[in-house]
């Protein structure tokens, strides 16, 4: 391949481990997964223990790329799924936000990377159903809305190690959208009709070209700024602010868009403790930047001017 997975750092890091023959795992997420029923009446409690069980199992037991990964390579993501409604048998609405993050290189921190709010997860399943899953066909609407954001989750992250890492990955995510029936009972969401901020519009966001600058800004922010912190915090804090203003270019153009949302959904309490550190000019030029992108957090990168 053309890209190291997952960092270049990664490899390096774990690299003596490697030589002391830790066998490598095929499986890349290391997804926790919570599925929440209680608002559901009248239905067996154990079918939504017997649903966490079986969606842990299909994010990581399931060999999403060719890449080989140590344990310690692993992505770490959640799945929180809240069931709102179970409107026939075996039918459920849920409400359900999927989360990832990165290890951040020489450190014991790992930077947000995706947090994303889904209301339209409408599926089907029954006690012990196989969940039958193949990227270039339509099984069924569930294994298609755990396959899509298993694809995003690695996109961001492969994205975030090399420029254009992610592009097969979101080509797989937009193939599993693409595959499903435009005129399915359950397939709100996919389409472009069915709100802004849908699955729809994240995907075709990520791959426009009118926001490849979106992806460089993930690459600049992340392997360039957050993996220096430990040693050059200066030189971190300058690439960081080169993803901001790539980001504040983006939001000029195109206010209001889908992917500022889901950036500053994730890093807008890392953005505070990024700059905490810095000098009064740079606070100030940051939070000049975030309140122009980010206005919804504004009070919270007030704080900037507080410390």
């Amino acid at each position: 391949m053309n890209e190291l997975h997952g960092p270049m750092k990664r490899i390096l890091f774990f690299l003596p481990i490697l030589f002391l023959g830790i066998s490598l795992s095929a499986q890349e997420l290391r997804c926790q997964v919570t599925v929440n029923g209680q608002k559901i009446n009248g239905v067996d409690p154990s079918i939504f223990q017997n649903m966490q069980s079986a969606f842990t199992e299909f994010m990581n037991q399931r060999s999403w790329t060719t890449d080989q990964f140590s344990p310690e390579e692993r992505i770490d993501c959640n799945l929180f799924v809240n069931i709102e409604k179970s409107p026939e048998q075996d039918v459920y609405e849920a409400r359900v936000t999927v989360q990832s993050a990165r290890p951040v290189f020489n450190s014991k921190y790992s930077s947000p990377m995706f947090n994303f709010i889904d209301n339209d997860w409408t599926f089907t399943y029954a006690l012990n159903q196989p969940l039958e899953f193949n990227v270039t066909q339509y099984n069924s609407n569930l294994t298609s809305l755990l396959g899509y954001y298993a694809y995003i989750i690695l996109g961001l992250d492969y994205e975030s190690m090399s420029k254009g890492g992610g592009t097969k990955y979101f080509d797989m995510a937009e193939q599993i959208m693409n595959n499903v029936p435009t005129n399915a009972p359950d397939a709100k969401g996919w389409r472009p009709f069915d709100g802004i901020r849908n699955r729809y519009w994240l995907i075709n966001n990520l791959q426009s070209s009118k926001y490849a600058s979106f992806k460089e800004a993930i690459y600049t922010y992340h392997l360039l700024g957050m993996d220096n912190f430990y040693d050059k915090p200066a030189l971190a804090r300058q690439n960081i602010m080169k993803a901001l203003d790539m980001l504040d270019k983006i939001a000029k153009d195109n206010p209001n868009g889908i992917l500022l949302a889901i950036f500053f959904q994730a890093k807008s309490d890392e953005l505070v403790n990024v700059f905490s550190g810095a000098d009064i000019t740079e606070k100030a030029k940051a939070l000049s930047v975030l309140r122009r992108t980010d206005p919804s957090n504004a009070t919270k990168y007030d704080k900037l001017v507080r410390n």
